[in-house]
Formats: C-alpha cells, structure tokens, sequence
C-alpha cells in the first residue's frame, strides 16, 4: 500500500501520514508539490528529518514528484490508484473493499481534486490501458486500475486524519477477512 498527497499544507500531515503509515504498513508515501515545492524547492530531504517521528523514515519510503503529472509517469505498476474524493461515481469508505495492491491519494485540503486534475487521472488510465479489451481490464489485477472512494462528512477532513481513517479501514477490513479465512480453514 502507497500514499499520495496532492500539493500538502505543511510538514505536520506528511508526518501524520508517516507514523500512521508505519502502523498499518504503507510502504511509500509520495508528495506531490505544496509546502516541499514552496519551502524547500522540491528538496525532500531538507524536512524530512523534522518528520522521523517513531524512526518512521527508516520504515516509510519518501519520494517528491513536482507535479501530478511527473507522478503519474511513474505510479506503480499494476496498482489501483484510489482517489479519496467526495464525487458522484465515488463508493462510500464503509461499502469499499480494499484491493492488495493500492495507491490512495489524497487531494489538497480544503480543495480537493480540481476538474482538471481528475480529467489528467482519467486520461491517463485510458492511454495506459488503450488497446487492452475492456472486460480484461476490468477482471485483470495486472492492469492499472482508478477507483474513488468518499468519506461522507459535513466538511473536508484533515489530510492526515483523512489518511489515517483510510489507512485503519483497510487495516480493519483486511484482518476480518483474514480471521475469516482461518476460521473457515479451522471447520
């Protein structure tokens, strides 16, 4: 599991992010522009030491992308990418299952993911799987995959807290299904 966090505010949630993430066993956090672009002019390696809380860095891979697009030309292969975003087409947090191999990402605070930012995410999922048949694409786990998922909530979420709730549910719903694995083994 990966993290991505479109244009953060301040150092305080990629740390969040960070120490939650080494709990519940992301692997990568990747940082996209904001505070790093504006502070540190992109160099990830000037904060990230005001961020090693609990010897996080040493467990949680750091990695700065300048813009979305740089990202996107090097998200990981065969990943679901799994906007968290309050849109139409987005399932609720609570109704998602959580594939194996996830890249979540989060949108700016308070913003979100801009129409432009959606629409670059869309086309490139469909230039990554052009020429591949659909119903290959949709039943394939070797194929690049976008989803959505929402937390409804009257207002937008803290990015760390945003993430640390995605991070507990997955962690939550992996295990149940994992216990009842085992206990239909046991019968």
């Amino acid at each position: 599991m990966n993290f991505v966090l479109l244009e953060p505010k301040n150092r305080e949630n990629v740390a969040t992010i960070i120490r939650s993430g080494q709990n519940f066993g992301v692997k990568t956090v990747f940082v996209i522009g904001g505070f790093v672009r504006d502070k540190y002019k992109g160099n990830i390696h000037k904060f990230s030491h005001q961020m090693n809380t609990q010897d996080g860095i040493s467990q949680v891979t750091l990695i700065y992308f300048e813009t979305l697009s740089c990202f996107l030309n090097h998200l990981p292969a065969q990943t679901t990418l799994v906007l968290i975003e309050i849109i139409e087409e987005a399932i609720e947090l609570s109704k998602f299952q959580h594939p194996n191999n996830a890249t979540y990402m989060l949108g700016r605070e308070a913003k979100g993911f801009t129409k432009l930012d959606l629409k670059e995410i869309k086309n490139y999922f469909e230039s990554v799987n052009k020429g591949i048949p659909k119903e290959f694409v949709s039943q394939s786990r070797k194929t690049a995959h976008l989803v959505y998922v929402k937390i409804n909530t009257p207002q937008s979420l803290n990015l760390g807290v945003c993430g640390s709730i995605v991070m507990y549910d997955r962690h939550r719903k992996l295990n149940n299904k994992l216990l009842a694995s085992h206990a239909l083994e046991r019968n």
